[in-house]
């Protein structure tokens, strides 16, 4: 499913280039649930985003069902990824000025679609069906990334990648996240978490230790 090849990230800063990933390949079957751990640094948010088709790399390439990602046009990989890839960030990434069941069908909008009858059942199954008219500021950092992970699931996408989606909730929280993860795993689709805690890696079919840039080790 995805096939990552010497794939490689510098970022140029005043200070100097700074290669927060280096020769990473890697292989991820559909269906799998895999957790990326590794300290701060390490590259798993930088990872995760050139897996989304968010970030071009350096060097390298990322393949999804022998599509290479980074030799589409720019509107071009928007749309694949609309299409077959959730995103979950830390910080939500809720737009403001929207309500709820906006910001859910925001990404519809991405991928031609606009199912608002999808995007308000997700909003009851992740116990929000109360707060889809509220605008993120009134919701607790819960409820943001409730929202968030309806956001994700809209498109039905075959993927979805969670960048340390319970990092900023208190357990519980944590603990729904992270069974919705498990719930869409369990329906065939493949997880990608990158984390820094134990909870997802008790989840995970295998996990991957990244350090300075490289893999460590992949169990």
């Amino acid at each position: 499913m995805l096939v990552l090849d010497d794939l490689c990230k510098t970022y140029r800063t005043r200070a100097g280039d700074v290669k927060a990933l280096h020769d990473v390949s890697l292989r991820i079957d559909e269906g799998e649930f895999v957790a990326v751990c590794g300290p701060s640094g390490s590259g798993k948010t930088t990872l995760l985003m050139m897996i989304a088709a968010m970030l071009r790399p350096s060097g390298g390439t990322v393949q999804f069902d022998g599509t290479n990602l980074y030799a589409m046009a720019g509107p071009e990989r928007a749309r694949f990824r609309a299409k077959n890839i959730g995103f979950v960030f830390q910080m939500f990434h809720l737009v403001p000025y929207l309500d709820v069941l906006d910001n859910v069908l925001v990404a519809g909008g991405a991928a031609g679609k606009g199912d608002s009858n999808r995007a308000r059942d997700l909003l009851q199954r992740l116990g929000l069906q109360h707060r889809m008219h509220h605008r993120p500021g009134a919701l607790s950092a819960g409820e943001k990334q409730r929202a968030a992970m309806a956001r994700a699931l809209l498109n039905q996408p075959r993927v979805i990648l969670a960048d340390e989606p319970t990092g900023n909730l208190d357990p519980e929280n944590a603990q729904c996240v992270l069974m919705h993860l498990r719930d869409f795993h369990r329906a065939g689709g493949t997880v990608i978490v990158a984390t820094h805690g134990p909870a997802a890696q008790e989840l995970a079919t295998r996990t991957i230790h990244l350090r300075d840039g490289t893999i460590e080790c992949s169990v």
